[in-house]
């Protein structure tokens, strides 16, 4: 029966391939503009100067393949041009793999705290630590993060949304420009990934690595099928965030892109990314995202990653391969200067080849002695888990809920669940991506696995933490650290005054989400402790979305504290929000739906054919706009989180405040219709809008005022997009005015037969509150 599958298969391989002339997808030429430099004047000077004095040899063999090394990508050297190798390292949330380093908090943590003070910090602290620990091209220092809109989370059960941002594409752009600015201000260069529409683990398919039901090359990646306008307006977005603010290196996707490989795709790189947004840096295939020499090359890959390393499991393209392509003109010269071109100019740019260090560890033997990069960085790290804690639930009417009391007015309390203490086998042993140990039973969730999870140097588990602070003068701790033992989890909460239920989720680089429950039996610990204790409160270390719909209505679950997944300051950041020292002041940057049938069908393509298919039928309704738009009533919507304190929304307001743009640091070729004003520049200033906040309740807290756009019903948009955010921290009775600055871009949609953006004629209504459904005050306006 096997046999006869993959004759089959075999058969349908082979029409495929005589049908279509080639398995890969050809350019007949390249149509990129050539790299400039941009605003980078003095880097492409001197990088042009070192190319021109290199020959084909160097250039294809030393910058754009890469080989075996200390660091998860490596390139080669020119000794007598004094270039070093180039060295690429993961993560999104820390150096991985290395030890002495820090795991800070994903992506998705990041921005839930909707504050973009936290969101800058957290870039320098790890811009510093990737930095330190010598990530260099003598010296290039290449973060492969932030994962910039790859996956943005048009799906809920992606195996990697947590290493981003948010589903949103404004939330996420501002995210990534602010991360992208300020770690490469530290001097080591960003690489925003995955570029584009790489939605689903499901069928990813990395050259060398195909899916299990089929033998190798026989399945395509699976194919992300979108339109013009849904390119542009969601999942462009945030990836023009991170050019204009300047990313070195963009990484390419696994997957197919209408049918083309995404590295090797002439329309998303050499149109709309380097020519389009005017992207001058280098783009860096996925390790195993290139399929082809040629076709990438033309297509617009700098650098072809791994190239030879890991013994070539992930084929061997570009090197040799390149060299003959050029010299017989295929691929010309110029397009190889090109390649170089890009690669070097960002690192002249931002990097001081003089003083940058080497690096000081081998990912092919991690024992080897290596430097401490972690500095003071666990405030941040405890800083951002804290404001990210999101309340979704608190009823206080009994007394009970959050704030806990005093600890010396309470008299027992029930930490009960594996989530809420240590792991029985030590970060060390979960292995490089974090996901050897077993899931269940595995201790507090502080991140996702794969190439996006970093070893943490400790852990500040839940338990550890309240054992800390109560242990002057506070309750009893009763605690039952498993969650299958349902009787003996009772039995510690029916002797408890009150009990903290920790369960999670896991997700992971490789798979996506089966189905959207909390793992390792937690609903049904939740329940078994909700029947014996009157207070009940869970506190949930997910990587996005799950459905509470068991146990969330149940009356002794008074309180619910989304914790998303906060790094190795894990329980440091809880417990002052435990107590009331910080009233809670997170935003949900998702959505959670009541049931899994409230999402857009079929997000994930996950028929076993030889080219899988992901059609994005929804288009621009992603996460709450399909709410939204399909009338919807979700559990809990995004932008949502309580306080306990309370607030309230003065009259919205809005002022034409035309101010040329200053943050673009390169700045994009975007096409526009003009106004009325004289700006040349997609985020130029146009309005301001202002609001009033007032902290109306009993204790200091911070609101997070979100103005939400309404375009004019002939634009076709969804119902509400976010446009502006301000988080304002205000003692009792205090009021400050939140302020939203308005692009050219923020008011415009994209114009597909003029094949520009444009602000449409009508009726704007904006609108402002404190989250996407809880909107308080509202405006309308004319712009154009």
């Amino acid at each position: 029966m096997a046999f006869a599958f993959f004759a089959v298969v075999l058969l349908a391989y082979c029409n495929l391939v005589s049908s279509h002339g080639s398995f890969y997808p050809r350019a007949d030429n390249f149509t990129s503009p050539f790299a400039n430099g941009g605003s980078w004047s003095d880097g492409f000077a001197q990088a042009k100067a070192l190319v021109d004095q290199m020959t084909i040899e160097e250039k294809v063999v030393n910058i754009t393949t890469g080989y075996t090394g200390k660091c998860v990508g490596f390139t080669g050297e020119v000794p007598r041009l004094n270039l070093r190798a180039l060295c690429l390292q993961d993560g999104p949330l820390g150096v991985r793999p290395a030890r002495r380093v820090s795991q800070f908090p994903a992506g998705v943590t990041t921005a839930a705290t909707w504050n973009r003070t936290l969101m800058a910090a957290r870039a320098v602290a790890l811009g510093q630590e990737f930095r330190d620990k010598g990530v260099c091209l003598a010296s290039l220092s290449d973060w492969l993060g932030p994962v910039t809109g790859g996956p943005l989370g048009r799906s809920p059960y992606m195996g990697r949304n947590w290493e981003g941002f948010s589903p949103d594409s404004y939330l996420n752009g501002v995210a990534s420009y602010l991360s992208v600015k300020h770690s490469q201000e530290q001097g080591v260069l960003t690489c925003a990934k995955h570029y584009i529409a790489y939605e689903q683990e499901t069928f990813r398919n990395p050259y060398g690595l195909p899916d299990p039901s089929f033998p190798p090359f026989v399945q395509s990646p699976v194919s992300s099928n979108f339109d013009d306008r849904t390119a542009h307006e969601v999942y462009l977005w945030p990836f023009a965030e991170a050019v204009r603010a300047g990313t070195g290196t963009v990484m390419c996707s696994y997957n197919e892109l209408n049918g083309t490989h995404s590295c090797a795709d002439d329309h998303t790189l050499n149109y709309l990314l380097k020519t389009e947004l005017g992207f001058q840096g280098s783009v860096i295939s996925d390790w195993g995202g290139t399929w082809d020499t040629e076709a990438s090359a033309l297509g617009g890959l700098d650098i072809s990653m791994p190239g030879t390393a890991f013994d070539g499991l992930f084929g061997d393209f570009y090197g040799d391969e390149l060299i003959a392509l050029v010299k017989n003109g295929s691929v010309s010269e110029a397009r190889l200067d090109d390649m170089a071109l890009r690669t070097l100019t960002p690192i002249f740019q931002y990097q001081d080849l003089d003083t940058y260090p080497e690096p000081s560890f081998d990912v092919r033997d991690l024992t080897l002695p290596t430097n401490n990069v972690r500095g003071d960085h666990y405030k941040v790290i405890r800083d951002i888990g804290e404001e990210a804690l999101t309340l979704v639930k608190n009823n206080r009417k009994s007394g009970g809920g959050l704030p806990l009391p005093k600890p010396s007015s309470l008299g027992s309390l029930a930490v009960i669940g594996e989530d809420a203490g240590p792991s029985p086998y030590g970060a060390t042993s979960c292995g490089d991506a974090g996901n050897a140990c077993l899931i269940e039973n595995n201790g507090t969730m502080t991140s996702g696995g794969g190439s996006g999870w970093a070893y943490p140097p400790y852990t500040i588990d839940p338990l550890a933490a309240i054992n800390s602070f109560v242990r002057a003068d506070g309750p009893d701790i009763n605690s039952h650290l498993e969650n299958w033992d349902l009787a003996s989890a009772a039995l510690q909460a029916s002797r408890s005054e009150t009990a903290l239920v920790f369960i999670s989720a896991y997700a992971a680089e490789g798979t996506d989400r089966f189905n959207l429950s909390a793992y390792s039996n937690g609903d049904a610990l939740v329940k078994a402790v909700a029947a014996v204790n009157n207070n009940t409160i869970v506190v949930l270390h997910i990587p996005g979305p799950v459905i509470v719909e068991e146990w969330i209505e149940h009356e002794n679950v008074t309180a619910v504290l989304v914790a998303h997944l906060p790094g190795q300051e894990s329980g440091n950041s809880l417990v002052p929000v435990l107590w009331g020292e910080k009233s809670p002041s997170g935003k949900l940057p998702y959505t959670f739906a009541k049931k899994e049938s409230d999402w857009p069908p079929n997000t994930i393509s996950s028929d076993p054919v030889i080219a899988p298919q992901a059609n994005f039928t929804e288009k621009l309704l992603i996460d709450y706009k399909w709410f939204d738009a399909k009338n919807i009533t979700p559990r809990w919507e995004f932008g949502f989180g309580l306080s306990y304190t309370t607030f309230k929304f003065g009259t919205l307001s809005i002022a034409k405040t035309f101010k040329a743009d200053t943050t673009s640091i390169q700045p994009t070729a975007e096409s526009f219709a003009k106004l009325s004003d004289s700006g040349s520049s997609m985020y130029d200033i146009l309005y301001t809008a202002t609001v009033q906040v007032t902290n109306t309740g009993k204790v200091q807290g911070a609101e997070v005022a979100q103005l939400y756009l309404s375009f004019p019903a002939s634009a076709d948009e969804p119902p509400f997009v976010l446009r502006g955010f301000d988080k304002l921290d205000l003692v009792p009775g205090e009021h400050k005015t939140a302020t939203f600055e308005l692009t050219r871009k923020d008011l415009s949609v994209w114009d597909v037969a003029h094949q520009r953006w444009e602000v449409p004629q009508g009726t704007f209504t904006l609108s402002v509150g404190a989250s996407s459904r809880d909107l308080q005050s509202a405006v309308t306006h004319k712009f154009a």
